[in-house]
């Protein structure tokens, strides 16, 4: 299903976008619902895609070296889960799954590629955001709308 602007302008990360990037960027990702308990990705899928919630909730775990699943986050509206793997090409280390119904957007690489081609600028826009969530992680206050798996 085809994502909105506006639906996008809740999202931290896409906050600094003007309104053509924004339209760019929505015309590209796709919304996704994942029914309560649906797997959204396992540890060791393709790190293809990365998600924003804009309803419902998720729950991203990893098994620790005990072999015992251990909740990392569970990210809400306007959070985001997976774009490290996403980015970075690398296969996931974590797991995602929806704990109720989630409605999420639904972003992969060439979404953000076509994104930048069209706005380049786009791209400083998401890097202040980023630099800004670093710096306020750094002292060790992190904002849960910045966490990523």
């Amino acid at each position: 299903m085809p994502c909105s602007p506006e639906v996008l302008r809740s999202v931290p990360l896409f906050a600094l976008l003007d309104d053509d990037e924004m339209g760019v960027l929505a015309a590209h990702v796709e919304m996704r619902t994942f029914s309560p308990r649906q797997r959204i990705y396992k540890i060791g899928d393709r790190g293809e895609r990365a998600y924003v919630v804009v309803s419902g909730g998720v729950r991203v775990t990893a098994i620790d070296q005990d072999n015992q699943e251990v909740v990392l986050d569970e990210p809400r509206h306007g959070e985001f889960f997976g774009f490290a793997s996403m980015l970075e090409e690398t296969p996931h280390q974590t797991a995602a799954e929806a704990i109720d119904e989630a409605v999420c957007v639904e972003v992969d690489r060439s979404d953000i590629e076509a994104l930048l081609q069209r706005k380049p600028l786009a791209g400083m826009d998401m890097l202040a955001v980023l630099s800004s969530t670093r710096r306020t992680s750094s002292c060790g206050c992190v904002p849960r709308a910045t966490r990523t798996t």
